[in-house]
């Protein structure tokens, strides 16, 4: 077998190590269905993460600087918002699921406001009735508030800090967020070059870099999951009976860096 099967093998089997822990500790976790709402959001912030790596591993084309650091800052933004749920699960979990049914009700709004000047097609009908259906399920849109502020009502920085991981926020959700965002210290670095002629006062021109996969991403990824389900299991008492996946993608990645 040679590296790049080895290399495959070991994603495929942390892949299906970690869809199995996420089933783990769901199946584990002792539930209260008059309170569903702080299960489903945690359950569902946790099953994002996962989905996200999943994704991620499949496509090595874009573990570069273009694209990766773009999931990063997604996988850290959910991070922290997991973090800062499980701090008062139940009133933060109505919070973030009101806020989300705020939003798609607007979306929903916009759409019909979009088609008021014109018959709507029969699809279009079937859309409209399809969200508003989605959102009656679970709150009367009449009830459902609209609100144009942060889901939590704080800054990231804010939520952070008082889920201690205000570390993670200045050293990932920063930098990351330069590249998500377009900004100017990672759009001069990435994607211009300095004119090789001094009379051109290094000038910069529009420039596209072709980077190799980087392993770090993929090692990145993973960290993120891992502490996702470290905190699960601090904040439900939830007890490993295994070695964490994590700890055993790097062992091997470790092991097979050195062949």
């Amino acid at each position: 077998m040679d590296y790049s099967e080895k290399f495959e093998k070991i994603i495929n089997r942390y892949k299906e190590n970690i869809e199995d822990d996420l089933k783990i500790r769901w199946n584990n976790w002792e539930k209260d269905l008059s309170i569903p709402e702080k299960f489903e959001v945690v359950g569902g912030l946790m099953s994002r993460q996962v989905s996200i790596a999943l994704n991620f591993m499949t496509c090595s084309s874009i573990w570069n600087r273009h694209i990766a650091p773009i999931i990063m800052r997604s996988m850290v933004d959910n991070y922290i918002n997991f973090a800062w749920i499980m701090e008062d699960p139940l009133e933060r979990a109505r919070k973030f699921i009101y806020f989300g049914l705020g939003q798609e009700k607007l979306l929903l709004e916009h759409q019909k406001e979009q088609m008021k000047n014109r018959e709507p097609k029969e699809q279009e009908n079937l859309m409209i009735q399809a969200k508003e259906s989605w959102i009656n399920k679970q709150r009367f849109t009449f009830l459902t508030d609209v609100s144009l502020k942060n889901w939590s009502e704080l800054s990231v920085r804010q939520m952070a800090e008082q889920a201690d991981c205000i570390n993670l926020y200045n050293y990932a959700y920063q930098p990351f967020s330069c590249a998500a965002h377009n900004m100017w210290n990672h759009i001069a670095k990435y994607n211009l070059v300095e004119s090789e002629n001094p009379l051109h006062k290094f000038f910069r021109k529009p420039a596209i870099y072709n980077f190799s996969p980087d392993i770090n991403y993929l090692k990145l990824t993973a960290k993120y999951v891992d502490m996702m389900f470290r905190l699960f299991d601090k904040k439900t008492n939830y007890t490993q009976t295994k070695e964490y996946s994590f700890e055993i993608f790097k062992n091997e990645l470790y092991e097979l860096e050195k062949i």
